[in-house]
């Protein structure tokens, strides 16, 4: 996930600094609570879905790509195009520097092999599902025979600066497609109320397609109400980029569920994070996993991103469930930071991992005594194997100090279910709400500033008086979210996108502004490349 093609070596002066991110911002919702939920409303009702391995999709009716899976060769798009139905994605498709890809809501796009949507540096993604009408990027296998990779992913490629030599990369996983640059408004365009179901591959180590892949994203990107679920990698990775995002799932992922990379400086509000003791990589899985670079070293912009009201559930349930973690479940951390990462995380929980707080390096552990690297106001609970861990010479015992002062409002329980959270680790009815009672509720802080340059109160959040991603009463996953995707039953393909080849110079790019909707099948990798705007 670490490794970069670079292909330019210049100087890049751009006009941002750390200094601008702050907690303190219009942002960050200022709730009370800790976690993503309030205990009332559950923001994944409607368009989330728990069971995709099951659900019933419609077969396609359109191909979109060429089956090729190649820069050169797959399709690309090179002006305006919509959407709409079942869509077979076959190939790598690019929407190109000069166009736009409208999703029409309650588009149904299904993946054959490696086939991956690729939105070029200057392209533009217009993907905005409803509650009850998400456009859902899927497996093309039939219900119950769906699993973990089935086909690539979604990546997206902006002009906002990173951290890498010269200011650029190129995409990971063959896709190809550079990214980086000096403007931190980059648009990438939207994606709401969008699922991605059953991505991410491998195709040697250290080179892997995600379930949804930032590259220099910037923040006048809007990303809103995303799941991803059963990814063959990370949920999520940003490479560098300021693009913030609110209501994020990442479910039974194999590898890291939110990795940030390069210099990402974005915000992050609202997030779930739940696990499945039988699913994991040959690597060890993580929460979060955090890099200022790959080499560890100094360079700027560092990655500093802010997280807020995260609920994640790691594998086990209990102390004796499962029995025994799988290996790399039980050598995975709720957040493991290392490599001179300056990552912040707030008013969030996280219960039942193999290992707890892992702050791996002498540069990171250092920025975390001056609380540039901090985590605040945030429960660590079950924990199966070390609660805290780090490789610099202070020591576990001076990360678990750290992590208790009472200036930082965190604290530890043994047991998960003091955290009275109603069914978080039922694999066949998940329930993130807090129950009265709950200790996350006026568990919150959005003021203090340690480090008066980067702080939580800031306008991007919303500052809730809970810990954690749900109030108790309002669940934001409700209509929109899949839980299980596996069964869930997808109309075919009627229209297919890409030319089922899978390199940036073979795959589909589109160049001009275009709409999708009805049922799609994604073949190859598509590139939507710079927007006629």
């Amino acid at each position: 996930m670490k490794r970069h093609l670079l292909v330019l070596l210049i100087l890049v002066g751009f006009a941002l600094s750390n200094n601008a991110q702050t907690i303190n911002d219009p942002f960050f919702t200022p709730v009370s609570y800790i976690g993503a939920f309030d205990g009332t409303n559950d923001w994944t009702s409607g368009w989330t879905e728990w069971d995709p391995v099951n659900k019933v999709y419609p077969a396609p009716t359109v191909t979109k790509g060429n089956g090729l899976f190649s820069r050169a060769t797959g399709t690309h798009i090179t002006s305006n195009e919509t959407w709409s139905g079942t869509i077979l994605l076959d190939g790598w498709i690019y929407v190109d520097d000069g166009a736009e890809l409208t999703i029409d809501p309650g588009t149904i796009i299904r993946g054959t092999n490696k086939s991956a949507l690729v939105i070029e540096r200057g392209g533009k993604i217009k993907a905005i599902g409803t509650v009850d009408n998400p456009i859902v990027f899927t497996s093309n296998q039939g219900e119950g025979l769906r699993a973990n990779s089935d086909w690539g992913g979604i990546v997206l490629c902006g002009k906002a600066p990173n951290n890498l030599t010269g200011g650029e990369g190129i995409a990971e996983g063959g896709i190809e497609s550079p990214y980086g640059g000096t403007d931190i408004n980059d648009n990438s365009g939207v994606m709401k109320y969008v699922r991605i179901e059953f991505p991410g591959y491998e195709i040697a180590t250290g080179k892997e397609v995600n379930g949804l892949t930032f590259c220099s994203v910037g923040r006048n990107t809007q990303i809103d109400y995303v799941q991803v679920s059963h990814s063959g990698d990370d949920g999520y990775e940003w490479f560098g980029g300021t693009v913030n995002a609110k209501h994020l799932i990442s479910y039974k992922t194999e590898d890291d569920d939110f990795d940030t990379d390069n210099g990402f400086i974005g915000r992050v509000q609202f997030g779930v994070i739940a696990r499945d003791s039988s699913i994991v990589d040959t690597d060890a899985a993580n929460g979060f996993e955090s890099d200022n670079n790959e080499a560890g070293t100094n360079i700027m912009p560092k990655t500093h991103a802010i997280f807020s009201n995260i609920s994640a559930f790691g594998p086990a349930a209990t102390a004796s469930e499962p029995t025994v973690l799988r290996t790399r479940h039980a050598e995975g951390s709720a957040m493991r930071i290392r490599r001179n990462s300056r990552l912040q995380i707030y008013n969030s929980i996280f219960a039942g991992f193999g290992r707890g707080l892992r702050i791996e390096s002498e540069g990171s552990y250092t920025a975390a005594t001056i609380d540039s690297l901090t985590v605040q106001n945030t429960f660590i609970a079950g924990i199966r194997g070390s609660w805290f861990q780090t490789d610099a010479a202070a020591g576990a015992d001076a990360v678990r100090d750290w992590f208790l002062n009472a200036e930082r409002n965190n604290d530890t329980l043994t047991q998960n279910s003091a955290l009275k959270i109603t069914a978080p680790f039922n694999y066949s009815a998940r329930n993130f709400q807090p129950m009265a009672g709950s200790p996350v509720f006026n568990a919150s802080s959005w003021y203090r500033q340690p480090d008066a340059s980067h702080t939580i109160n800031n306008d991007f959040f919303t500052k809730v008086t809970y810990s954690g991603a749900f109030d108790g009463t309002n669940n934001w996953t409700t209509g929109w979210a899949e839980w299980d995707p596996q069964n869930k039953v997808y109309p075919d393909g009627t229209t297919t996108k890409g030319n089922g080849l899978f390199s940036r110079s073979t795959g589909t790019h589109i160049a001009a502004d275009e709409t999708w909707s009805g049922n799609i099948l994604l073949d190859g990798w598509v590139y939507v490349t710079t927007a006629l705007h």
